[in-house]
């Protein structure tokens, strides 16, 4: 019987995680599915929890830190992506 690819989740709801970290998820929908997005504010998580139901159905939209401690305690979330715009993330090199 095929398993279900694991859940994950994306912490950061921004243009970042709009314009490059769903559509390569969306590359790999046939081996993670996206749970839930969180983001501080309610209106960024809806706006990316949108373009990611194109893809992979329901996800789930959390926001503020009653939202946060729902992903983190989820024990069907299994890995977790913590999204930093571009200008935020250290120089590898």
């Amino acid at each position: 019987m095929p398993q279900n690819p694991p859940q994950i989740a994306i912490i950061g709801a921004g243009i970042f995680v709009k314009s490059q970290y769903l559509p390569r998820l969306a590359e790999i929908s046939d081996l993670v599915t996206l749970k839930a997005i969180w983001s501080r504010s309610e209106n960024s998580a809806k706006e990316a929890g949108e373009i990611a139901r194109k893809v992979f159905g329901y996800v789930e939209c959390k926001w503020g830190d009653d939202g946060f401690d729902e992903i983190v305690s989820n024990p069907d979330i299994v890995g977790v992506i913590v999204a930093l715009a571009g200008q935020i993330q250290g120089n590898v090199g």
